[in-house]
């Protein structure tokens, strides 16, 4: 750590401490290490990711925040090819590393509720393809019987 109090260990303290107290939860939801989306020593359960979404939602920059999030047939984003038909009511990040695939966010269901939503795939021995195309079904499902 700096002089000045930065660095890495008062920065993922101030992390953790940040994520304890806008979701509720303790920190045996979470295991940050550096911060990094794509390091594998950086761990949340889908129970805490979903608690962010809640609280992102209702948040004065919730709006914000979701548009932020990429949403299918939207150019360049990951998710540009992915959940046609669900334009404009899916808004997403996905997370792709060795072994692990996920996908979260938001959903309007065809109810027009809006749900949070959390899928995390983790040492399935699929291809990853296989694994996006089995999330997305999962959503689509949602999306249809919710």
């Amino acid at each position: 750590d700096s002089p000045e109090g930065g660095g890495w260990e008062s920065g993922t303290q101030a992390l953790l401490e940040t994520l304890e107290l806008e979701t509720g939860m303790d920190s045996t939801h979470f295991d940050i290490r550096d911060g990094s989306g794509l390091s594998a020593y950086n761990l949340v359960t889908p129970v805490a990711m979903d608690a962010i979404l809640s609280r992102m939602w209702v948040s004065d920059v919730g709006e914000m925040y979701r548009d932020a999030l990429a949403e299918p047939g939207e150019e360049d984003s990951t998710l540009e090819r992915r959940l046609r038909g669900l334009e404009g009511r899916v808004f997403a990040k996905t997370g792709t590393i060795t072994h692990v695939n996920s996908l979260s966010g938001y959903l309007q269901a065809d109810s027009g509720r809006w749900l949070s939503f959390v899928i995390f795939s983790n040492g399935s021995g699929l291809p990853s393809r296989d694994v996006r195309r089995q999330i997305d079904r999962v959503v689509e499902l949602t999306a249809e019987h919710h």
